[in-house]
């Protein structure tokens, strides 16, 4: 007991206090760490499954796209904002026969021609048959070097006839069927038959150079989505005006001449960048929706020169600037939206556009507190 008491007063005891107290807390911390990595492992396993079961729920819900409280009907084929889709890596094919329609629609077809010549004989507004197209198929591929994309959009030959005979999804055919149940139903996007996807239309928001964008409200003349607000610009590509000799139709194309028909802007005065293949399901309508960017015009100056006249002016009733930015941006939507004065699109378009100038995290964050209230609209 003496020598205990004197080996554990004197230096040699303070020395064994020492290692006893290293090793005891050594393996008291191994155990809280082995601990802690079991209970981190569990809990990642348990995030992973849930974050995984919400976005299959989510997914299974509403595969297009919503943000906040506006859930719209557009769907988002390819394309995420940050990634451009090069002019160069989209093609187009054409098929050069007329789309096949059963003979119940082309007799709604026929008769909406009829009705057309009505008006144009009483000299009040009408639409004109406008030689279209139609989308078979669409082939999305990534480049080998960098994974950019390529597209590849496969045209068959329709007209506008027959786009407003196939818009309502909802109408009946004689046997008691819906043209969606009957065409569409519970089809993946590329097995639906042509003839009900007989339009593809290109938007653009187009950012001014004192950072405003230009959206534009569509008059009660056009027969697609009258009096809401929409794109910068919009433009269906068109059989007569869009091929270039033999070469079929060029997508970038479509949007310069759209740009420059319904706004007066020359395509050397803006960069424009292909950001998304889109599907308005509502309608079926295929598109391709881009941002342009306007290298020294500003947006009032944009407004003074489609004052001064442009082709496609009866296309818009009026232009409205907004400070391209997530708040004000978002803020615009949300009130619009619940006021459906909006497109299906215009949401979509307006995000990716802001994706493409501040990136996704703060977009994503911007919009969280932007649209988390709010009614849902009734599409």
């Amino acid at each position: 007991m003496d020598l205990l008491q004197s080996v554990s007063s004197g230096p040699l005891g303070l020395f064994v206090g020492a290692i006893l107290g290293v090793l005891v807390s050594v393996m008291f911390e191994d155990t809280l760490l082995n601990v802690r990595k079991y209970f981190g492992r569990r809990f990642r396993r348990i995030k992973a499954k849930f974050v995984v079961a919400v976005g299959r729920e989510q997914e299974e819900a509403s595969p297009t796209f919503s943000i906040g409280h506006v859930d719209t009907p557009l769907l988002i084929v390819e394309g995420d904002g940050e990634q451009v889709i090069d002019e160069q890596r989209v093609s187009v094919r054409i098929e050069p026969r007329f789309v096949e329609v059963p003979d119940e629609v082309a007799a709604w077809a026929h008769e909406i021609g009829k009705e057309q010549d009505r008006l144009e004989a009483e000299g009040r507004q009408r639409f004109w048959n406008g030689k279209n197209y139609a989308v078979k198929g669409l082939t999305i591929s990534r480049t080998i070097d960098e994974e950019r994309p390529e597209i590849c959009l496969q045209l068959q030959e329709s007209d506008y006839f027959t786009f407003l005979a196939t818009k309502d999804h909802e109408r009946h055919l004689s046997d008691g069927s819906t043209l969606r149940g009957k065409y569409i139903g519970d089809r993946d996007y590329e097995d639906v038959p042509p003839f009900m996807s007989s339009s593809f239309g290109t938007n653009v928001a187009l950012i001014s150079a004192d950072d405003q964008l230009i959206v534009a409200r569509r008059s009660n003349h056009v027969g697609s989505r009258p009096g809401v607000w929409n794109s910068s610009a919009n433009e269906a590509m068109s059989r007569d005006l869009d091929p270039d000799g033999r070469n079929p139709p060029d997508i970038y194309r479509v949007m310069r001449r759209g740009i420059r028909e319904e706004l007066g802007v020359d395509e050397r005065e803006y960069l424009l960048e292909l950001l998304a293949i889109s599907l308005d399901t509502d309608m079926h309508q295929w598109g391709a929706l881009f941002v342009g960017t306007l290298r020294s015009m500003k947006g009032s100056e944009v407004i003074a020169k489609r004052s001064r006249g442009v082709a496609d002016k009866f296309e818009n009733t009026e232009l409205k600037l907004i400070p391209f930015d997530p708040d004000s941006v978002f803020r615009f939507i949300g009130e619009e939206w619940d006021r459906n004065m909006l497109a299906p699109h215009t949401p979509a378009l307006c995000y990716l556009a802001l994706v493409n100038k501040f990136g996704r995290r703060q977009v994503e964050r911007k919009a969280e507190r932007a649209l988390r209230s709010g009614r849902p609209r009734q599409v």
